[in-house]
């Protein structure tokens, strides 16, 4: 008989406090005390300027690690967290930081419009490069808030794509067969496996900081591109992203927004000194592959362009960052075709970028000649490999069913944004850009202007922003979710009914 556990019989520890195994509770503390932490010098800074501003950030940054540390003082891990529990973990965690940062905007008075503030928030978090504030009227306080929430929402998705998932998914869509040894080098268990992820991502920050320093940017500036950059979030103090910056800043941001969409598990690599295991990478040379294809076909369509603005948009795009040192609305079609592939594509696996991940995409490809080659010769056989593996045929229909939720949720985006007077084209690229994470599209300019859609609009685009930054199992888990509660809702009406009866 399995000897029952504490939150299952609720006794109450020497200290007073109940510990209880929740991977929700646990989930949810990490992220507030990750953003409580960040705010506190945010606020710092906003008291210089607005003392209202700043209190109220001080205060959101201390009732935040208030929570966190609680939530974590009063967890004890017990059991292995199945996949639902983690899955449903991830999609509590990003709706508490939304709920959050609402209430900080809320609060501050940036905005006085609750679905202004929701969708900012959930932007943030996201890291979609969309915005319906004017970011030059932002305080100091403030525009550093807005982009530590894209640096924490890159945070937990990483987290989940590197460590929480692969853990109770592994063999799936998540963990590709071919990358099992490789997650086991980086993240042998949990705690080793977020304590590197973490060292690499800030690593990343501060030498994109300092970069950015050495180039003449302000101090406060470096700060917020630098998070907003290797997050692949794409905020920026300025209504025209990076045009307005020199040659220095813009070639700092290409070279750290290729870094971000790179996979993490390459990064360690090289870190490693694992010089054989990075050449051999074909997901990399396809995700480098792409980002030079984009720029040479900006080159050739565009007349005059400069080369770093081509590789500049290029790894915008493909990295789904949605920085912009031109105004690349008006390229030719063939231009914004390419763009708009690589943003679809996305950037690879395990890495802070979105969309639906290079190795996803040749997968798909290769499944698809696959398929036409049984179609003309049914006797012949073929396989499909990755980084040199063979991919089973279930796990291929698992990635392919992945891949069509990933599309019917992009055709159902733009259908919904369409309803709201956007033309088909318009919409359907805001949608694909939304879901990819990268946000910037022809109707909402280079520089993500989300007040060009209706408020109905912006609200019709979180479901996809959530899901293409933490896959789309949170968002079915919350539809399983919200059902559930309709069915619970309805069973407790009935009784009610017969009792009255």
């Amino acid at each position: 008989m399995s000897r029952p556990r504490l939150a299952d019989t609720g006794v109450v520890p020497l200290g007073g406090e109940r510990r209880v195994d929740s991977f929700n509770r646990l989930a949810v503390a990490d992220a507030l005390l990750t953003i409580g932490i960040l705010i506190l010098p945010a606020g710092i800074v906003e008291t210089f300027d607005d003392t209202y501003h700043g209190l109220v950030l001080l205060a959101a940054g201390a009732v935040a690690i208030g929570i966190g540390a609680s939530g974590r003082r009063t967890y004890q891990r017990r059991l292995r967290p199945t996949a639902a529990r983690v899955v449903g973990g991830l999609a509590a965690a990003w709706a508490v930081l939304v709920v959050f940062g609402t209430g900080v905007y809320l609060l501050s008075g940036v905005t006085s419009n609750p679905a202004t503030a929701l969708f900012e928030s959930a932007s943030g978090f996201s890291t979609t490069s969309l915005t319906a504030f004017d970011p030059t009227e932002l305080s100091a306080g403030m525009q550093l808030f807005r982009g530590a929430t894209q640096w924490v929402g890159a945070l937990v998705g990483l987290l989940a794509g590197i460590v929480a998932l692969p853990g109770v998914l592994r063999g799936s869509v998540h963990v590709p067969v071919a990358q099992g040894r490789r997650l086991d080098r980086l993240a042998p268990g949990t705690i080793t496996g977020r304590r590197r992820v973490l060292a690499i991502y800030g690593g990343l920050t501060s030498l994109c900081g300092l970069a950015y320093i050495a180039t003449g940017m302000g101090f406060k500036d470096s700060i917020v591109h630098a998070m907003t950059t290797v997050s692949t979030g794409g905020f920026t103090n300025r209504a025209d992203s990076f045009a307005s910056y020199g040659v220095g800043p813009q070639i700092v941001a290409t070279i750290f927004m290729t870094i971000a969409g790179t996979s993490y598990f390459v990064i360690w690599w090289i870190l490693r000194g694992q010089r054989s295991r990075f050449l051999r990478s074909t997901e990399l040379w396809l995700y480098l592959a792409m980002i030079a294809c984009a720029s040479i076909a900006i080159l050739l369509s565009v007349d005059g362009i400069a080369l770093r603005h081509a590789f500049f948009q290029a790894a915008s795009a493909t990295s789904t960052t949605g920085l912009a040192s031109a105004d690349w609305t008006v390229f030719p079609s063939s231009a914004l075709a390419v763009l708009l592939i690589a943003t679809a594509t996305g950037a690879m696996g395990a890495s802070a970028g979105g969309g639906l991940r290079v190795a996803r995409a040749a997968a798909l490809v290769a499944y698809a000649r696959r398929e036409m080659r049984r179609q003309l010769d049914p006797n012949v056989v073929t396989v499909v490999k990755r980084e040199g593996a063979l991919v089973a045929d279930d796990e291929l229909e698992r990635l392919t069913g992945y891949q069509i939720a990933h599309f019917g949720l992009c055709a159902i985006g733009a259908f919904l944004l369409a309803t709201t007077g956007v033309d088909i084209v318009s919409a359907l690229w805001t949608a694909i850009s939304a879901v990819s994470t990268a946000g910037p599209s022809p109707i909402t300019g280079p520089a993500g202007d989300a007040t060009t859609l209706s408020a109905v609009g912006r609200l019709l685009l979180i479901p996809g922003m959530l899901a293409g930054r933490l896959t789309i199992l949170p968002l079915l888990a919350a539809i399983v979710g919200l059902l559930q509660g309709k069915e619970w809702a309805i069973r407790r009406a009935k009784r009610s009914l017969r009792r009255v009866r």
